[in-house]
This record gives C-alpha cells, sequence and structure tokens, in this order.
C-alpha cells in the first residue's frame, strides 16, 4: 500500500502537480494553488509547527505521512519534509488510500 501513495507522489512530480520544499509549499499555500499539504512524519517540529500555522491561516487540508528519506527517493531529492500537491484528482487519491 505505502509503495503506491509513494508511487502517486512520484508521477505527480513528474506531471508538475507537486511543490516540494517549505518555502514553495507556503507560496503556493497562499496563492491558494494548494489542494493538500504533505508533511513528513520525521519533519522537525519545528518545521510541523510553521507549515500547520500556514494551512491553518489560509484553511489548507494537510496530512503527516511518510519518512523524509522515502519521500526524497521518489521525488529524487535526497530528503523532502514538505510538499504540496496542487491537483484535485491526485489529492483525493492520496486522501482515500492513507
Amino acid at each position: 500500500m505505502n509503495n503506491k501513495i509513494y508511487s502517486m507522489i512520484g508521477i505527480a512530480n513528474k506531471g508538475g502537480k507537486v511543490a516540494i520544499g517549505y518555502d514553495v509549499t507556503c507560496l503556493n499555500i497562499e496563492k491558494n494553488k494548494s489542494v493538500l499539504v504533505l508533511i513528513a512524519a520525521d519533519a522537525s517540529e519545528k518545521t510541523k509547527k510553521n507549515i500547520l500555522y500556514v494551512c491553518d491561516k489560509f484553511n489548507c487540508k494537510h496530512i503527516e505521512y511518510g519518512e523524509k528519506e522515502l519521500l526524497g527517493k521518489f521525488l529524487g531529492r535526497k530528503m523532502v519534509s514538505v510538499l504540496s500537491v496542487n491537483d484535485e484528482n491526485i489529492a483525493s487519491y492520496l486522501l482515500n488510500n492513507l
């Protein structure tokens, strides 16, 4: 099951439907582009607190899922703590399959 989630995130990234990193995710939330924010379970407490504040302020859905290294592996990076999904269909798939 986990691999399907990570694979979907990887496919979404190749399709340009994912924004990776804290700063870009915050910009997408503020511009109302972000449908869902995914926070790695092992992200730092400061990162979690800050991104949750932005999500709550702009009424954006968020979930905590996965590990930084695994997310990074499927996104072609070393580690990814925060990412933003900018597509309704992909976001609903992720929410329904977690």
